[in-house]
C-alpha cells in the first residue's frame, strides 16, 4: 500500500489556483486593515 505518491509541483501550483488567489487577496486585505488599526492607536 503506497500512501505517499510523488508530488508533481506543477499540479500543486495549478490546482485550485482561484482559491489560492482569493486566500492571498483576503490575507492582504486583513493585513492592511490590522496595520491601519495599529497605526491609528485604537483604544479599547
Amino acid at each position: 500500500m503506497k500512501i505517499f505518491r510523488k508530488v508533481n509541483f506543477k499540479n500543486v501550483l495549478v490546482n485550485n489556483l482561484w482559491l489560492k488567489l482569493m486566500a492571498l487577496a483576503t490575507a492582504i486585505i486583513v493585513w492592511m486593515y490590522v496595520s491601519g488599526e495599529i497605526t491609528k492607536g485604537v483604544r479599547i
